[in-house]
Formats: structure tokens, sequence, C-alpha cells
């Protein structure tokens, strides 16, 4: 089964939640949107079982992946 991943992006001075590349949140801080980025990926492993994870794309680097459920 295909990971479903959610992706933090750099976004006007703050952060851009991402989910199969269409913009869903934007967030000020970076801790935010890693909490609620974490909270849906586990959310939808929870209750659909398919595997999920959280990326985060910095400027002028690959994206790095920072946590996976299932």
């Amino acid at each position: 089964m295909t990971r479903s991943l959610l992706m933090l992006r750099p976004s006007y001075e703050g952060w851009k939640l991402m989910d199969d590349g269409k913009p869903i949140f934007w967030f000020p801080e970076k801790s935010a949107a890693l909490a609620v980025a974490n909270t849906i990926a586990e959310a939808r492993h929870t209750f659909s079982n398919r595997p999920t994870g959280v990326e985060v794309e910095s400027e002028g680097k690959p994206p790095e992946r920072v946590s996976t459920y299932g």
C-alpha cells in the first residue's frame, strides 16, 4: 500500500502543510505545523490502517521524512 505523506514547506515567513500536493493549512511556527501534521498522519493511519508519514522540505535540501506511522 502506498504511504500517504503530509509535507511541510516554508511559505511566507511560516510553514504550509500540504496533503497530496494540496495546501490545507498555514502556520506561523514550524513546531505547530509539525504537531498538527503528526496528529493528522497518526489519525489517518489509526482509522484507515494506511501507512502515513510526515516530510519537511527546506530550501536547497531534499525533503526529510521526520515521522512514519504503519
